[in-house]
């Protein structure tokens, strides 16, 4: 009897959150900022490579902790001048991989003072579409730089997701694999969301106290 309370319980907490009205996703948005064009990309007409391209900002939103804009630094450079954050990436099947290298010191993430870089996003392409113009509507997995969640006050063990990514090239490309120079670049990136998961625990867990109320 007991345990079918607290099945109960846990089902009813359940469908309460899952009722509850959803709040905003936080967001972690890596861009160009004030890095100005810089990198190569290129493309063979299905599959596009870029190489160093720098990432100067990273816009964080409904996060627990530090919302805002902070400077990403590292060893890439751009027609702004100074050093970026390095953006690299491969949507070919046989080297799919995307990754972002550098050091946001308003956030004490690769160093305080002087940076240090460290790779605050590595994932792999599970959509995108591909052009001489760049790279759209990409889509993949990604895993976070721990001392970046720590530092927006979120969950280390959660996966996250990035979506909406776009790479904008200075010239179109030619498909023979030329490399092109990028003028802007936009990824943002979420953590998967949860309601899926408590729909899934509100369900088994009212499916299994139903089953158990019928053996009883």
């Amino acid at each position: 009897m007991f345990k079918g309370l607290k099945m109960l319980g846990a089902a009813a907490v359940a469908a309460v959150l899952m009722a509850a009205p959803a709040q905003a996703a936080t967001v972690i948005d890596f861009q160009s900022g004030l890095a100005g064009t810089g990198g190569s990309i290129s493309w063979d007409g299905s599959n596009l490579i870029g190489s160093n391209i720098p990432i100067g900002a990273v816009v964080i939103s409904d996060a627990p902790n530090n919302n805002g804009v902070f400077v990403v630094s590292g060893s890439a450079t751009g027609s702004g001048g100074g050093s970026y954050g390095s953006l690299n990436f491969n949507t070919n099947p046989n080297g799919n991989f995307l990754s972002i290298t550098g050091c946001i010191l308003g956030l004490g993430v690769g160093g305080s003072q002087s940076c240090d870089p460290v790779t605050l996003l590595s994932g792999t392409f599970t959509s995108f579409t591909d052009s001489n113009n760049g790279l759209t509507d990409a889509f993949g997995q990604d895993v976070k730089n721990t001392q970046l969640l720590n530092a927006i006050g979120f969950p280390t063990d959660l996966p996250w997701q990035f979506y909406g990514f776009a790479v904008t090239t200075q010239n179109n490309l030619n498909p023979n694999g030329t490399p092109g120079s990028v003028i802007s670049t936009d990824i943002r990136n979420t953590a998967v969301p949860e309601p899926a998961t408590m729909m899934l625990l509100g369900t088994g867990l009212l499916a299994a106290f139903k089953a158990r109320r019928r053996q009883a």
